[in-house]
């Protein structure tokens, strides 16, 4: 009995002593901010790539589309995953546990290409393996010469040292390359010298960090990120910058005026205060929330352009049921939230920068022929819809219940004079006006008259979304919103996408007849949803979908000469 009794204790020592041990090797989370520049366009991280693999893998489109990629799901060994943590496996198998993640865009390269503006980012993937570099090199220096491969076919790849051990990788045309730079247990990997060498000055205290922004540490609180699967957050002046880029193309010009864009961006700052994103598992799919801080002023002026009513579903009756997106509006008075959409931004800007933001408000509606958009909301009342007819579509619809018909028509009649559109009663329309606006029931249709007709056509032979075809398919994320603005997507392009990156990382390729049920069993899926609010710090949107912002960052890793499997 006591040989049995010192056995037992000796048992107990030594499973004490082992789990101490494997606690004492799990690695310290380090804050991945403290390696991305302080003036970093772009910011996002993971700190654990197994955890967001554990949760693509619980979702329900990935347990009806992975047995066709020939990967179905199973539940991730705990123990394994933990004894990998601690360093022990294979290099490849413990830098996958334990490492932490971080992408960063650190400069924007532009150039002209005829009237063409071509942006091209300059990226870096930083890596904290929180595994020796000595241990990790060999793992690390297959991984990128894979990834070189994967995204450009055959590579030449070169290594040097400089303050850091390189591996350089360049493209079959020497116009695009990956560069890996190896520095004690950090990775960095971009697609440029200087993207590298900006994050390893970082992490040397050659430059500031990211770390020390303020906003990012308000917003992550805000965001709850810590416990997220993953993040991002844009600085208030790189969002500022990003939006100078963007709002021209809203007012139908040619990105590069520097004037306009430096006019845009100071306008811009006085504004937004600064972007964040966090992603997380939810209702069997992935949620993706995005915070866009405002100043406090502009928040307060919002607020009559978030005020909702409670509206029905009758819209869907004229909704085909190929349409891509439709958002839907829930404003009590559209006029009114118009007029505080206009006067809470134009309240913070000089009388140029307001003149220019009208213009850009109303080029939001110009799509569908209407140049004086408090006259025709006036006339209308909730639901507002604007409708994408179909994949393809150049431009959408806008639908709306008819509040005033009598004046309506009038207003129609004037944006249309010269011949520009028709106003039209029932279900018909004439393709060779530009615009056109038909009333049917108790509702207006009003765009471009080629997507008015592909509405009309499906309203006449009964192609639209109802609850006996697909609407609880659309709704699915969610389906009882009463959001101030709801958005529904056909998430088909993305997941497509998505599972063609994963179809040709493995080594055996799909079949034909995989390869069909896997497009028909993806074109099953749920659709996207994205509601909007307004919150005391600014506006807020969440996103539900099947593999949310990770099918968008994996899709990038598509190869160029890669087909979809669409």
């Amino acid at each position: 009995m006591k040989l049995i009794r010192r056995l037992l204790i000796a048992s107990v020592v030594i499973l004490i002593i082992g789990a101490g041990w494997l606690w004492w090797s799990l690695p310290k989370k380090v804050d991945m901010a403290t390696y991305a520049p302080a003036d970093s366009f772009v910011y996002l991280e993971a700190n654990s790539l197994t955890e967001i693999a554990a949760a693509l893998e619980r979702n329900d489109t990935w347990k009806a589309l992975g047995p066709l990629l020939g990967t179905p799901s199973n539940s991730p060994n705990h123990w394994l995953s933990a004894i990998a943590r601690a360093g022990i496996g294979p290099a490849g198998s413990v830098i996958l546990a334990r490492a932490q993640i971080a992408l960063v865009i650190v400069g924007m390269n532009t150039s002209e290409d005829g009237d063409t503006l071509r942006i091209k980012p300059e990226a870096a993937l930083i890596v904290e393996t929180h595994t020796s570099q000595r241990r990790g090199s060999s793992a690390v220096e297959e991984a990128v010469k894979r990834i070189a491969g994967f995204a450009y076919g055959q590579t030449a790849c070169t290594q040097h040292s400089e303050g850091a051990e390189y591996l350089e990788c360049v493209a079959p045309a020497g116009d695009r390359r990956i560069v890996a730079a190896l520095d004690g247990s950090l990775v960095v990997i971009g697609n440029s010298k200087t993207a590298v060498q900006s994050c390893l000055e970082v992490r040397r205290g050659q430059r500031p960090s990211l770390r020390t922004d303020a906003d990012l540490l308000r917003m992550r609180s805000n965001l709850s990120t810590a416990n997220a699967l993953a993040s991002g957050y844009v600085s208030s002046a790189n969002a500022a910058r990003l939006f100078s880029w963007a709002a021209p193309l809203l007012m139908g010009k040619t990105p590069g005026d520097r004037q306009l864009e430096q006019l845009l961006g100071v306008s811009a700052a006085k504004i937004l205060h600064g972007i964040a994103w966090s992603s997380e598992a939810s209702g069997g799919g992935i949620e993706d929330r995005f915070l866009f801080s405002l100043e406090p002023s502009v928040v307060e002026r919002l607020r009559p352009a978030f005020q909702t009513v409670q509206t029905d579903d009758e819209f869907w009756k004229l909704v085909p049921e190929t349409f891509q997106s439709l958002t839907l509006y829930r404003s009590e008075d559209p006029q009114a939230a118009w007029v505080a959409m206009n006067s809470a931004v134009s309240s913070k800007l000089d009388t140029l920068s307001a003149v220019i933001f009208a213009t850009i408000l109303r080029s939001a509606l110009s799509g569908y022929g209407i140049t004086n958009p408090q006259e025709l909301l006036t006339s209308v009342s909730p639901p507002l819809v604007t409708l994408r007819p179909e994949t393809g579509a150049e431009g959408s619809i806008l639908i709306a219940r008819i509040r005033d018909r009598e004046k309506l028509q009038h207003t129609l009649a004037q944006l249309f004079s010269g011949g520009r559109g028709q106003v039209i009663e029932g279900v018909q329309s004439d393709p060779q006006k530009e615009f056109a606006a038909v009333i049917v029931g108790n509702y207006v249709l009003v765009g471009k008259s080629e997507n008015v007709r592909r509405c009309i056509l499906a309203i006449r032979t009964n192609q639209i979304v109802s609850p006996v075809t697909k609407l609880q398919r659309v709704i699915h994320f969610a389906p009882n919103s009463s959001a101030a603005i709801t958005t529904y997507t056909n998430d088909e392009s993305r997941i497509s996408s998505f599972m063609s990156v994963l179809s040709l990382a493995q080594s055996t390729p799909l079949s034909p007849e995989r390869g069909e049920s896997l497009k028909t069993a993806v074109r099953e899926t749920s659709f996207a949803a994205t509601e909007t609010n307004l919150s005391s710090i600014g506006i807020e949107r969440r996103t539900r979908s099947a593999f949310g912002q990770f099918s968008t960052l994996l899709s990038l890793l598509e190869p160029d000469h890669a087909a979809p499997t669409r």
